[in-house]
């Protein structure tokens, strides 16, 4: 479950900026989507989140930004030299229009729960486009705890371990030392371990995934680990990715088709025709390909063609969506997703909103996150206002902010839709494109 996730100095957010799924206490509408966060307090997250705002603005780099930390968790490093693509392409880039601005450190933070504990990670990188080297100048890990004082929920913030560029501090409070099952006797020897660990800090690599991992507790290490590659499903172009699919039986002919057991269900449901969906594999690549098998009428013969040749970009993506979507929302995914409607009808996208709300269906808590030029989700069966997030870009200092809808005073039967393009919400474009054919500009 993501609770929060913050940057700064990243692209064009300059300025801390949090994105926050905790769930607004004073607003009192559709608390029946609303998911509590543990059994000890009464803060409660949102199970999905709108953001809006115009081209350029910083929708894609808030998307971008969580994948960035992803991508760096999972492969331990900000190496350049390792052979994963996703990491040597990592995009890392602070603040480029101030030279000072640019060349300070870039901040990932993020809060999320797994069934063992809520944790906060915080990671700062120092990397721009006018140095080669990168380096990480601060890392933290800490444990959150939510409880209930009173009318009041206490946050309590416990620190694991700390490192710079040079040096570890892991914490040696006995209480963390029972949490990470180190007996007595670690406390005296834990001075030497500091230092043999910070002599051999590396200042790309991830300390949570090295020392952390293999000297201190393997345990805790996997567990945030493991929820970055388990849970949270990040796509920042849906173009380029490339669908994950797990495959039930084959047909013993003369070429193997594989099926999918979720892509069957979403064809049964589908009004996408006649044709059937099967993948088959490239032998010499071991890739496989999607491909529509078509009857045609007055033919005895079936007829194999490559989706991408025949099918809708919409119909693609629908599918390419649906396996991910169903593997993951069963047990609990955190899907982030760049244009999610892109291609696809708002009627289906409102549906797939709907799973999300609903309590019932979603009973192992995931999270919807997309960013969208749609203004058709702006109503209340979808979304409460602290479920709508606008991104807007200073048109002097370029540099982005957000903020939610709920921040507005708005009466509770307020049109929300009417508001956004009356420029009540801002977060609008405006463009003169008229200015671009004055007479000097037309041949």
């Amino acid at each position: 479950m993501l609770l929060e996730f913050k940057i700064k100095n990243y692209k064009s957010f300059y300025n801390e900026t949090v994105i926050s799924m905790f769930a607004n206490s004073a607003k009192r509408d559709y608390t029946e989507r609303l998911i509590k966060i543990n059994k000890t307090s009464n803060k409660k997250v949102l199970p999905s989140m709108v953001i809006y705002g115009a081209n350029a603005s910083g929708k894609t780099s808030i998307i971008s930004a969580i994948n960035l930390l992803k991508q760096i968790i999972i492969n331990g490093t900000i190496k350049k030299q390792i052979k994963n693509k996703e990491i040597q392409e990592l995009d890392i880039c602070s603040f480029i229009h101030d030279n000072k601005k640019m060349n300070e450190p870039m901040h990932l933070e993020i809060t999320f729960k797994t069934k063992n504990y809520i944790y906060n990670y915080a990671l700062d990188i120092v990397a721009t486009y006018l140095k080669k080297d990168r380096k990480i100048v601060n890392e933290e890990l800490n444990i959150v705890e939510f409880k209930n004082i009173g009318t009041s929920i206490k946050e309590t913030k416990t620190n694991i371990f700390k490192r710079n560029e040079n040096s570890v501090e892991i914490n040696k409070n006995k209480e963390i030392m029972n949490i990470l099952e180190k007996k007595e006797n670690f406390i005296d020897e834990a001075n030497n371990l500091e230092k043999r660990l910070s002599e051999n800090l590396d200042k790309e690599d991830l300390f949570l995934t090295a020392g952390f991992k293999s000297m201190i507790n393997l345990k805790m290490s996997n567990d945030v680990l493991n929820w970055f590659q388990e849970q949270l499903i990040t796509v920042v172009d849906f173009n380029e990715k490339e669908p994950l699919v797990n495959f039930n039986d084959e047909n013993s002919e003369d070429i193997i088709v594989y099926r999918n057991k979720m892509l069957d269900k979403l064809i049964k449901i589908a009004d996408f025709g006649p044709q059937e969906f099967g993948y088959i594999k490239d032998n010499s690549t071991g890739k496989y390909t999607l491909n529509s098998f078509y009857t045609p009428k007055g033919s005895k013969a079936g007829i194999i063609i490559n989706s991408k040749t025949i099918e809708s970009k919409g119909t693609l993506k629908l599918i390419d969506f649906w396996i991910t979507f169903m593997e993951y929302f069963k047990k609990g995914g955190v899907f982030i997703l760049d244009e999610l409607d892109c291609s696809i009808h708002p009627e289906l996208i409102g549906g797939i909103i709907d799973l999300f709300n609903n309590k019932d269906i979603n009973i192992n808590n995931s999270q919807l996150i997309f960013n969208t030029h749609n203004p058709l989700y702006l109503q209340k069966r979808f979304f409460r206002r602290d479920q709508i997030m606008f991104v807007e870009k200073d048109e002097e200092t370029y540099m982005s902010s957000t903020y939610k809808l709920s921040d507005f005073d708005l009466r509770n039967d307020v049109n929300y839709m009417k508001n956004y393009f009356e420029g009540k919400f801002g977060a609008l474009p405006f463009i003169d494109f008229e200015s671009t054919l004055n007479k000097e500009g037309v041949d």
